[in-house]
Formats: C-alpha cells, sequence, structure tokens
C-alpha cells in the first residue's frame, strides 16, 4: 500500500470542527459500583486523530450512518454515564484533561492556520470507541483511566518485574551503547532504573485517581465502592521496529501476572489491541509481530481471561496522494531555493499550508497524521476502540 508522506502532519489545520457538546439522556446508575477500567500503552493508546476526522466521515454519505451517533444536531455527544481521566494533564488550551466521555482526550496538540497562527485542536484515542462499547453495556458509572506515553517499549521501559534481566546483562547493554556512542550520558544506574519505569508510573497512575475516585466520578459514595473491571492494552511499534522484540510474548504474559498481583486483582480481564499500521496488507514485521502479540492470548492460564482484539481490518482507506507529494515538493524545494531577500520567496511553512493542504484540503480532511498513528484516522482510532471493547465485553460474559 502507499502510504501518504510522513510531512502532512498538519494536512487538516484550516480548519477545526465547532466543538461544542449535547448531554447524553441516559444518566448512570449510582446505587452500583463504578466500573474502572485501565488504558495503557504508548502514543497511538494517548490518541493522534484531529477531530475534524471524524467530521469529514460524518458528513461523508458513504460512511454517515456508522459514525452519525457521535454528533447529532450537530454537537458532540457527551456521556455523563462513562468519565475519563487522562493523567490528570491539562490539554493545549489548558482545560483539564478529565470528564465525562466525548472528543478531545487525545494526545494535546495544535495547529497552524494560513497566517500561521498556532490554535489548539481537539484529538481523539480509543478511548472514545472504548468507553462507548462500555458505556452502552453497563448500567452503573464507567471510569477509564488512560496511562499511556509515546515511544515506549516492552523490551525496556514497560518491562514487568518478573521479566527483568540480570545486571550483567544491562551492564553489558551500557557498554555497547557506550561503545556506539561514546557520549550517551548513560550509567549502570540509569539503564536499571529505566527498566519497568513506565510499568510502575501505570500503577502509580491508576492508585492516584483512584485515591481522588470522587474528582472524576461526580456523585461517587465511598459506599458504592467501585471495582477494577479491566485493563485495555495498546502498544507495540517500539517493539516491533529494530530487529523486533523474541521475548516479546513472554514479556507480555509476565506483564499480564505481574499487573494482576500489584494490582491486586487475580482474574482481571485483559485485551491486548492488535498493532494494525498497514492494515492487513502491512509488512513482514508487522505481520510477525502481530503474531507474537495473538500468541499471548494462546497461553492456557489465559483462556477466557485475556483476549486479542483486531484492529488491522479498520485501517483507513485513503487516496494515494504520493504523486502530488513528489508535484509539490519540487515546487517548494525551488522556493526553499530562492534568496531569503527575494520578494517572490514564500515563508515554507505558509508555502506549505497554501500548496498542501489548502490545495488538497478535500483529499487530506480524512487523515492527520504518521502511518505508524493509523494516518490520524479519526475513524480508524474509534472502530479500533469498539473492537477493544467489544473483546473486553466477551471477557465480561
Amino acid at each position: 500500500m502507499n502510504f501518504q508522506p510522513s510531512s502532512r502532519l498538519l494536512a487538516l489545520l484550516l480548519c477545526v470542527a465547532t466543538f461544542a457538546s449535547a448531554d447524553a439522556a441516559d444518566k448512570p446508575d449510582m446505587s452500583k459500583p463504578v466500573k474502572v477500567f485501565i488504558l495503557a500503552g504508548q502514543s497511538n493508546m494517548e490518541g493522534k486523530a484531529m477531530v475534524t476526522t471524524l467530521d469529514a466521515v460524518i458528513d461523508d454519505p458513504k460512511t454517515r450512518d456508522t459514525f452519525k451517533h457521535l454528533k447529532p444536531d450537530g454537537k458532540w455527544v457527551v456521556r455523563n454515564d462513562v468519565r475519563v481521566t487522562y493523567l490528570d494533564k491539562q490539554a493545549r488550551d489548558k482545560s483539564p484533561n478529565f470528564g465525562p466521555l466525548t472528543v478531545g482526550y487525545g494526545s494535546p496538540r495544535t495547529a497552524r492556520d494560513l497566517d500561521g497562527k498556532r490554535y489548539a485542536v481537539a484529538t481523539i484515542g480509543p478511548e472514545l470507541g472504548i468507553g462507548w462499547v462500555l458505556g452502552e453495556h453497563f448500567d452503573g458509572p464507567v471510569l477509564l483511566i488512560k496511562a499511556a506515553w509515546g515511544g515506549r517499549s516492552v523490551k525496556y521501559s514497560f518491562r514487568p518485574p518478573g521479566a527483568m534481566p540480570s545486571d550483567d546483562q544491562i551492564r553489558a547493554e551500557v557498554a555497547e551503547i557506550k561503545k556506539r556512542k561514546p557520549d550517551a550520558d548513560v550509567t549502570f544506574e540509569s539503564r536499571k532504573a529505566g527498566y519497568g519505569s513506565d510499568y510502575r508510573k501505570v500503577i502509580s497512575e491508576t492508585h492516584r485517581a483512584l485515591k481522588d475516585i470522587d474528582k472524576y466520578v461526580p456523585g461517587y459514595k465511598p459506599k458504592q465502592g467501585y471495582e477494577i473491571a479491566g485493563f485495555i492494552w495498546f502498544q507495540g511499534w517500539n517493539d516491533m521496529v529494530g530487529g523486533g522484540n523474541p521475548g516479546y510474548t513472554e514479556q507480555l504474559a509476565q506483564f499480564i501476572r505481574d499487573m494482576r498481583r500489584d494490582l491486586k486483582t487475580p482474574n482481571m480481564p485483559f485485551v491486548i489491541g492488535e498493532l494494525g499500521a498497514g492494515g492487513v496488507d502491512a509488512n513482514e514485521g508487522a505481520l510477525k509481530f502481530r503474531k507474537q502479540q495473538a500468541a499471548v492470548a494462546k497461553i492456557a492460564e489465559f483462556k477466557g481471561n485475556v483476549a486479542f482484539a483486531k484492529t488491522a481490518i479498520y485501517w483507513p482507506k485513503v487516496p494515494d496522494m504520493s504523486q502530488k507529494w513528489a508535484a509539490f515538493r519540487a515546487l517548494a524545494k525551488t522556493n526553499e531555493s530562492k534568496p531569503k531577500d527575494d520578494p517572490t520567496r514564500i515563508d515554507p511553512g505558509l508555502f506549505y499550508q497554501k500548496n498542501w493542504v489548502h490545495k488538497h484540503r478535500d483529499e487530506l480532511k480524512y487523515t492527520s497524521d504518521r502511518p505508524y498513528h493509523y494516518l490520524g484516522s479519526g475513524a480508524c482510532y474509534y472502530q479500533m476502540g469498539e473492537s477493544m471493547g467489544k473483546a473486553m465485553i466477551g471477557l465480561l460474559k
């Protein structure tokens, strides 16, 4: 498949949909315990799709029926029965990143208009689809705790306690790093501390959120209680690239065992979201890695309590822009080669906005990021989230 060029990061920056909301009619039964789900992983669990890409599929007659429930009457639905906290961070517009389920819980992001002025844009990740499915299933309140950081791997920062390398192995790694990069600021102590650092952050973030659960679930009463009802994992790129990670299957299996122990939830349902980048016809490395992921759910002890959720089938179908991109780059190079005092020279960023983003806005409206971020497709992120949510429901039944 021909991917659109990675430089298209700001392809949809000409406009952002009006961010409004309408309360969902249903309200949770607050006599029931809060069902808590942990959403962990790397950048694709954070979420990289601009909400304008959801607008595009809602406006498209071919896809409207699939997504119109998210924005009836021109306003984004807000589900009060499902609450979200994303590391309690602030978005770039300084609004708090916790509240009822709606769009806007992806990675904080800015865009630029044709004058080069930056402004905040709302984004989504799989939490929107996950939350919608879970909200439809439960009568009581649901809380999604997002704990995700970009560029992380199970072989290092998500490494579970039960699968740690030996000190001698770490010393050998440090020596190899120093050999390749003599100026690298790495020591045995710093390298060892990095192992499992994000595994530990998932646990600390979960405890932090649950300690203040009444902040995240309005109307919560201690007598009502809560239950850590499941864990949804969406990660893999950094374990797939650079030669891969032969130990991924066992490391993730140990991650599940250790996470259940450390959260004191021995039977916690666990869903693994497939690394679906590239779609069903992805490269050999991706296909091999997916088998490593799927193998975890096939381990005997995980039968009926770990599920593998397919995502590659939702890879966005987009126009091939490679020839148009080549033509644009030729024009851009000509512009950039002009002397800076040449009155016909246009600022490169503005040239990109006018001659790529604006000129091809109709073709680019469905995507907003790089291939390893599922082209920043809101439709893809939402449907992948639905798949993970349905897999979780399957384990809960």
